[in-house]
This record gives C-alpha cells, sequence and structure tokens, in this order.
C-alpha cells in the first residue's frame, strides 16, 4: 500500500500536553479536597498522607514516559477525590442531624421537667428555673435530681417498695432520656440531615432562618406542624438540588481553570468575580475556558505535528528550508522534493491530527520524469513512511495509517514547477534526447 496515504499522527508532545493538564486537574482537585476537608475538620494527616503520594505517583509516570498509564490513573484519583469528599461530608451531617435531635429531645425534656417542676410544690431556684428554660444540659440534670429525691423521699409504701426490690443503683437523667422513646417526627429528622448537608453550602443567614422554621414546626400542633414541614421539605430539597450543582460546577470550572494555565494562557479575568455566579453563569465560564484550551491545545498540537513531519522528512532526504515551515503553517499544504530523486517528492496535505501525504512528480516545460519510473517512486515512498512512523514512535509519538491505496490504484500526481512555489527550488528536467549514428 504505497499510494496516498491519510494517517493520524501524535507527537510527545501533545501527549505531553494532555498529560501535564490532568495532572493540574488532580492537583485542583487535591487542593479542593483538602480545603474542605480541613474546613469541616473531616480529613487526617495519614489521609492527606496518602492522597499526596497517589498525586506524587501520577506524576511519577510522566517523568518515566509511562503517558497511557497516566490518563487511566488520572482520571480515577481525580473521582475519587470528588466521592471522598462528599462521603466524608455526608458522615459530618448526619453526626451534626444527631447532635441536633438529640439536643432537640433534651430541650423537650428539659420542657417537661420544667412543668413538673412547677407544679410538684417543690421550692426550685430560680436561677435554675431560667436555666431549665435555655434547655441546659447541667440545669437539666440537676432537675432531674430533684425528681429523684421526690421520689425517693421517705413513705411508708416507698419503704415497703424498697425492701422489695433488688439493689440496683438509681437511674441516671442520661440513661432515662436514653431509654425514652424517639418522639421526634421523621420529617423532622429528614429535614435536620438536610440542613446539615447544606451547611457548608448555604450563607449563615439563610440557614438560620431554615433552622428557626424548623424549631417552630417542632413546637407546633400536629396539624401546622405538618403544613410548616412540608413547605421545608420542598424549600430545602430545591436548595440542597441547587447548591450542589452549583457547587459541582464551581469545582469543575476550578480543575478547568487549572488545565488551562499548564498553556500559558492568562486565567486571572476568567477566575475573577466566580465565587459570586450562579450554577449557569459559572456553566458558561467552564465553557469559555473549554474553548480556548481546545483551541490552544489544537494550535499547539497541529505546529508540533507539523514539526516532527518535517524533521523526520528532513531525516529522509527531502529538502526542508524555515520558509517552508512557515507556508506549511499559513497554507496547511507543502510539496518537498527529494534530495536523491530530484524529479520526485512528496505533497502533504494538514487538517486536524490528520494528514494525507502522496508521491508526487515534477515536470516543467511539459517534460517529467518517465511514467515507467513511478512505481520505483511509490515503493521508495512507501519504505519513507514506515521509516517515518518508526521515527515519530520512537520519539515518544505515534504514525497511524488510516487509509491507503496500493501502488498503481491511482496515477502520479503530476505538479509543475513553475507554478507550485513550495517545490522544489529551481529543478527543470531535461528532455531526453537520441541521435542517430
Amino acid at each position: 500500500m504505497s499510494g496516498p496515504k491519510v494517517v493520524r499522527i501524535v507527537t510527545r508532545e501533545e501527549i505531553l500536553d494532555i498529560c501535564n493538564g490532568m495532572l493540574a486537574r488532580v492537583d485542583a482537585a487535591l487542593a479542593e479536597w483538602r480545603r474542605i476537608g480541613e474546613r469541616n475538620e473531616c480529613i487526617d494527616d495519614d489521609a492527606v498522607a496518602a492522597a499526596v503520594g497517589r498525586r506524587n505517583g501520577l506524576a511519577a509516570l510522566i517523568a518515566r514516559d509511562r503517558f497511557m498509564d497516566l490518563q487511566k490513573q488520572a482520571p480515577i484519583e481525580e473521582g475519587f477525590l470528588r466521592d471522598d469528599i462528599q462521603s466524608r461530608l455526608a458522615k459530618v451531617a448526619a453526626e451534626q442531624a444527631a447532635a441536633r435531635t438529640r439536643g432537640r429531645r433534651e430541650r423537650e425534656a428539659a420542657s417537661s421537667l420544667l412543668r413538673t417542676l412547677r407544679t410538684g410544690g417543690d421550692v426550685v431556684d430560680a436561677d435554675l428555673l431560667e436555666r431549665l428554660e435555655r434547655g441546659e444540659p447541667d440545669a437539666i440534670a440537676q432537675g432531674f435530681g430533684i425528681l429523684s429525691g421526690r421520689a425517693n423521699a421517705p413513705t411508708a409504701s416507698r419503704d415497703l417498695a424498697g425492701r422489695l426490690r433488688d439493689d440496683r443503683a438509681p437511674a441516671s437523667f442520661a440513661a432515662w432520656l436514653a431509654a425514652r422513646p424517639a418522639a421526634s417526627d421523621p420529617a423532622i429528622d429528614r429535614i435536620e440531615l438536610r440542613l446539615a448537608e447544606l451547611a457548608p453550602l448555604a450563607d449563615d443567614r439563610t440557614l438560620a432562618g431554615w433552622r428557626s422554621r424548623l424549631d417552630e414546626a417542632a413546637d407546633a400542633q400536629e396539624m401546622r406542624r405538618g403544613l410548616l414541614l412540608d413547605g421545608l421539605e420542598v424549600a430545602t430539597g430545591r436548595a440542597l438540588t441547587d447548591a450542589r450543582a452549583r457547587a459541582a460546577a464551581l469545582t469543575e470550572c476550578q480543575l478547568v481553570l487549572s488545565e488551562l494555565d499548564t498553556t500559558g494562557i492568562d486565567t486571572t479575568a476568567l477566575r475573577t468575580g466566580i465565587d459570586a455566579l450562579d450554577a449557569a453563569a459559572i456553566a458558561d465560564r467552564i465553557a469559555e475556558a473549554g474553548a480556548a484550551l481546545r483551541a490552544e491545545r489544537d494550535a499547539r498540537a497541529a505546529a508540533t505535528r507539523r514539526a516532527a513531519v518535517l524533521e523526520g522528512l528532513s531525516g529522509l532526504g527531502y529538502e526542508v528550508n524555515e520558509g517552508m515551515r512557515t507556508t506549511f503553517a499559513a497554507e496547511g499544504r507543502l510539496v518537498l522534493r527529494s534530495a536523491t530523486r530530484s524529479d520526485y517528492g512528496v505533497e502533504i496535505n494538514a487538517a486536524g491530527e490528520r494528514m494525507q501525504m502522496r508521491p508526487v512528480a515534477f515536470e516543467a516545460a511539459g517534460y517529467g520524469p518517465s511514467a515507467s519510473r513511478d512505481r520505483d517512486a511509490e515503493t521508495i515512498w512507501c519504505g519513507d513512511v514506515s521509516a517515518l512512523q518508526a521515527k515519530l514512535g520512537d520519539d515518544g509519538g505515534g504514525l497511524v495509517i488510516e487509509r491507503s491505496l496500493p501502488i498503481g490504484a491511482t496515477p502520479l500526481k503530476r505538479i509543475r514547477v513553475e507554478e507550485d512555489r513550495n517545490a522544489a527550488a529551481e529543478y527543470i528536467p531535461r528532455p531526453q534526447e537520441r541521435t542517430l549514428r
């Protein structure tokens, strides 16, 4: 298959750009993981050391030219960091929600205890009553002690009961509270958990408003409580969905911008004011940064492909000069002459990551090489493509032939040198002459 070919070329420089960008995304994800984890106190030094070690392992893959391994492992690590911090935040939220539920139960117990003390005729210090109204744990324990003392006051019946019961330690307030069935509405617990999940994402004022409404619902009569909880379910559910979407978009934007930084493009304008944007506006920033990244990478990749092909063909004996590099970049087409076979050469047309290459013959003033030599030229060109493919592979890149025609499948293209400024300098083949003797 030695005729015209369509090839796809990837250079080492292009692969390095991609790998460095992926490592930059991991770095940004790691920084975000640490920031959120440290702010919420849900990561420790061992977890940080393990994450940094995995990141350094990815960097080592680049240093050892294990580019495919890096491209497989970097997205896995990035995804792990995202999922891991969400798992840690969910655990923190569950613990916070449980703590608030316990606090609510203690306040309910304090309210019940306060009513009992006020109606029981006990002499209770005014300061203790105020602290019970605030639901302070130590005041609840002290009030429970007063009730225990009343219950243990000596009477004939209690004395008899005391002789009949076994020797057991008196119950503490904590044990009594733990033994009580949970009176909390499942909807309250669900909203409490949702508010804990919203805590890192919502502003303090909004969160305080929701908590106030939840406390109001918890103390309301059953019918009104249902209405209040339904409203909170809708509001907090929508808010959590929106907050998660915005947080995910903001994280993705930071990763894309970090990737764009590796190209040398200034991202200051794209980063300005990003924390104040909503999810839709952040998505626009992501699209803008992504477009800039693709455009820069495409331009850099095209330049490195052209340079690699010209360097490879120059090493194979084709005439290349600096002016041709400029022409190739501007027009996407170039014709090179073989230094050893001045009447033959190669034409290259570039389109994205693909190039069409075909052997050509030069002619001037209607004269050119004999068509009988074209098959040899195509055969030699086949060897040149194989050599170019090997060189690019040795350099860390690659050349894949996607389409090729066999020798003789199409006539060898002829190029008039006086009409093609990219062709070999002033070659004008001489007509063959015969003399009769």
